[in-house]
């Protein structure tokens, strides 16, 4: 987790009138070492808070009491313990309140009263207890509803987080789920969500786990002998069905297309989606290319054309045939289907039908 991403740099702890008081000297007893570049952020918040209420002569507002139970959540994740961040606020609010005390004294009781709503919500970040950790069967069972578009129970829709990240990956070669579970299993964390299903897998990444995909995605690429397609769809809790549906879609789209295995984005397979989405567009195109479907070398001669870019002599290259034979082809392509796939208009036209049957089948 990020915090005060918006800062311009990082504040040298607390001033009044001219007098210092210092943060560094407050992060030696801060351990792990991943929590102490936390614990300055979570200073430099709480020095700005000090600030608003002795210059200002304002009040704490509630973005910056956020920002601290924000920071007590980031420190918890980076391993640092509730005493030791209850401690470190009221160290330094004891120096603020000293300084206050010699240079702004009216401000010492408001600057007292704001110390003990920060030490709460500090608190309330570092201890917030994460969600209970369903079983894998059940993490399935959740994820595969979702898949199937199907809607969360109560209990179910209580149970999960905010927002999400879900991950998706296809393989081109089916791999057996054992062995995609036991890869799941390697890399989960408490609030992931997973399912191994067809031939890929789906996770549901929490936003405060983000730092898990990338080391999730570089295992699912190392271990089968084979680089998948991967996308990553950013989802609220109340989008997740959505979040999965559009994953699963880019991905088949980039198989479906010949796109080489790596990471996509709807926007890499935007024109392939849009009919996708379009039903009666969809059906028509499927009622086009059912006829040539069927026909396997005419079929086969297309999706060559296609993968070539519909340049007939890589195309007769790739399919170890004379350019003669390919013409005579093409010519009964256009016969079956009606689009000459040597025209801008038809060669459209028949790599989208093909999309389509190769989704839809």
């Amino acid at each position: 987790m990020t915090v005060l991403d918006d800062r311009t740099q990082p504040q040298d702890g607390f001033h009044v009138d001219g007098v210092a008081v210092p943060s560094a000297d407050l992060l030696d007893g801060v351990t792990p070492p991943a929590a102490r570049s936390v614990a300055t952020a979570l200073l430099d918040d709480v020095a700005a808070v000090y600030r608003r209420v002795v210059e200002d002569d304002a009040a704490v507002t509630p973005a910056q009491r956020a920002r601290v139970r924000i920071a007590g959540e980031a420190f918890a994740e980076a391993g640092g313990a509730p005493g030791t961040a209850a401690d470190l606020l009221g160290r330094f609010a004891a120096q603020v309140t000293d300084a206050v005390a010699r240079h702004r004294p009216h401000r010492v009781v408001a600057v007292v009263q704001v110390a003990h709503l920060l030490v709460q919500d500090l608190l309330a970040g570092v201890g917030r207890p994460a969600p209970a950790a369903p079983a894998r069967e059940a993490r399935c069972a959740l994820v595969q509803r979702l898949l199937r578009q199907e809607q969360l129970t109560p209990a179910q829709l209580a149970g999960l987080e905010d927002a999400y990240v879900v991950v998706a990956a296809r393989f081109p070669r089916a791999v057996p789920h054992d062995r995609l579970a036991a890869v799941l299993d390697e890399h989960h964390e408490d609030g992931l969500l997973s399912a191994p299903g067809g031939d890929g897998v789906i996770v549901l990444v929490p936003d405060r786990l983000e730092r898990r995909i990338s080391p999730l995605l570089e295992a699912l690429a190392g271990r089968f002998d084979q680089l998948p397609w991967t996308t990553t769809v950013p989802a609220t809790r109340a989008a997740l069905a959505a979040g999965c549906k559009e994953a699963v879609d880019v991905l088949a789209l980039a198989a479906a297309t010949g796109r080489p295995a790596g990471a996509y984005r709807l926007d890499d397979v935007l024109l392939e989606y849009a009919v996708l989405r379009d039903p009666v567009t969809s059906a028509r195109l499927r009622g086009l290319i059912s006829p040539l479907a069927g026909n396997e070398v005419l079929f086969g001669t297309l999706e060559a054309l296609i993968r070539a870019d519909f340049n007939r002599t890589v195309a007769a290259r790739e399919l170890f045939i004379h350019r003669s034979t390919l013409d005579y082809r093409i010519r009964r392509i256009e016969e079956v289907t009606g689009q000459n796939p040597l025209t801008g208009r038809g060669a459209y036209v028949l790599a989208a039908a093909v999309v389509v049957h190769a989704v839809s089948g």
